[in-house]
């Protein structure tokens, strides 16, 4: 994850031109990167500078334009926490990404929620 991160953050604050582009087409044209109901395409819509990455089995990556970036993955591949430590991780760089958390029920009614705590 560490190296995701690394290559991610030097892509977005390359100077390289052709890296410019290639970040600058992924933040117009989201939906290309993830298809377009996806929540990396929807954040990356909302929130102009943020470039995210979502891969196999809960992997997730996101960088902002001042090279700031983080990446993840859940170890068992579930989704289930994924939008909450995606959540998390975003406002650690400064992006309220206003993600709905899931919740947990219990006797049909929602009794908690899933929070990720860095």
């Amino acid at each position: 994850m560490i190296g995701l991160a690394r290559a991610i953050r030097a892509l977005t604050i390359s100077a390289d031109p052709v890296h410019q582009r290639v970040v600058q087409a992924c933040r117009d044209f989201p939906e290309m990167i993830a298809g377009p109901n996806r929540m990396s395409t929807k954040i990356m819509k909302t929130h102009p500078g943020v470039f995210m990455k979502s891969g196999a089995e809960s992997v997730m990556v996101a960088s902002v334009p001042d090279g700031r970036t983080y990446a993840f993955k859940v170890n068992d591949g579930g989704l289930r926490s994924r939008e909450a430590i995606t959540a998390a991780g975003l406002k650690l760089l400064g992006v309220d990404a206003d993600i709905e958390l899931e919740k947990v029920y219990g006797g049909g009614q929602v009794v908690g929620s899933i929070r990720a705590t860095f």
